[in-house]
């Protein structure tokens, strides 16, 4: 009996230390699983990592707003040229043609206000002290003309007879101070002037030296000069060039003659020479044949060539 006993006795023993086994093997599982589900948490996030960024909400595009320019790849197109009407040419540049009238001063303000009216651009070159002098640059001024000094210089000849440049007049013979003198008193007689050309002057153009005091003085005003070419040696575009003051010679000569055929001639000849070269200057005198022959030639050019100032033809 007691033999049987202790055999149950251990039996019981041993089970219940199975038991106890388990329980704590079932409890140790249960601890490590709730660690290890700590450890993995959500699949794609780490404890502690930053959550990621919401995108970005997309709002529908707003009517008031106006569409932004395309992505650059690399190359910007050019703006699309707005079409032509139809019919329409592209504008032909015509050549220019310049024309100086010299001489006003001592004709009537009634033929000068007549000449200024001309409804073209041109320009009129002014002699200091005479009667008209300063009447005759207003009423040019006023009509939309442009406005020169025409120096007097000395002619080859000078004293002789028809050679005599008038008062005041550059001579040969005379000091640097004079000559620069006379050159600023001339200027300061001439309202609105914007540039000068010479009056005669074959004895002075050629040389250098007296062209130089001259072109330093207009150079001082910030004036363009008009070399007349009264002499074929002249060298006043070129010092002047020298200078850096804008410039332009005379090509045609209108009134060498006044008969109108002969006038004729020359306008023709100077549009010849503006439609070859791009430009001409044509000086002619404030003549009543000038003029009147100008009321004629002048619409005879329209399409021919476009009529500027000297100064717009100085460079």
């Amino acid at each position: 009996m007691a033999r049987g006993k202790g055999k149950r006795t251990s039996t019981l023993a041993l089970v219940g230390w199975a038991i106890l086994m388990l329980a704590l093997g079932l409890g140790a599982g249960l601890v490590l699983g709730q660690q290890g589900c700590g450890k993995r948490g959500t699949p794609g996030k780490q404890e502690g990592s930053r959550p990621e960024p919401k995108k970005p909400e997309k709002k529908a595009p707003d009517p008031k707003s106006k569409p932004g320019p395309a992505p650059d790849a690399g190359h910007a197109r050019p703006a699309p040229e707005p079409p032509r009407p139809m019919g329409q040419e592209p504008p032909v540049q015509l050549p220019r043609m310049a024309v100086v009238i010299d001489d006003l001063g001592y004709m009537q303000p009634e033929l000068v206000t007549r000449l200024c009216s001309l409804p073209v651009a041109f320009s009129v070159a002014v002699l200091p002290y005479q009667e008209f002098t300063r009447e005759s640059a207003e009423i040019a001024h006023r009509l939309g003309k442009e406005v020169m000094l025409h120096l007097p210089m000395e002619p080859i000849g000078y004293p002789g007879p028809g050679r005599d440049p008038g008062p005041n007049a550059i001579l040969y013979n005379l000091t640097e101070t004079e000559t620069r003198h006379r050159v600023k008193l001339a200027l300061d007689g001439i309202p609105h002037r914007a540039g000068v050309n010479n009056h005669m002057g074959s004895r002075i153009t050629p040389d250098r030296t007296r062209m130089g005091w001259v072109l330093q003085e207009i150079k001082a005003r910030k004036l363009f000069f008009v070399d007349s070419r009264t002499e074929k040696d002249s060298v006043a575009f070129d010092v002047a060039e020298q200078l850096g003051i804008p410039a332009v010679q005379r090509r045609v000569f209108l009134d060498d003659d006044k008969a109108f055929p002969e006038m004729e001639k020359q306008w023709e000849r100077a549009l010849k020479l503006a439609e070859k070269d791009g430009s001409v200057l044509i000086i002619g005198h404030i003549y009543p044949e000038t003029v009147e022959a100008l009321e004629k030639l002048v619409p005879r050019a329209k399409g021919q060539v476009r009529f500027v100032t000297a100064g717009q033809l100085a460079r």
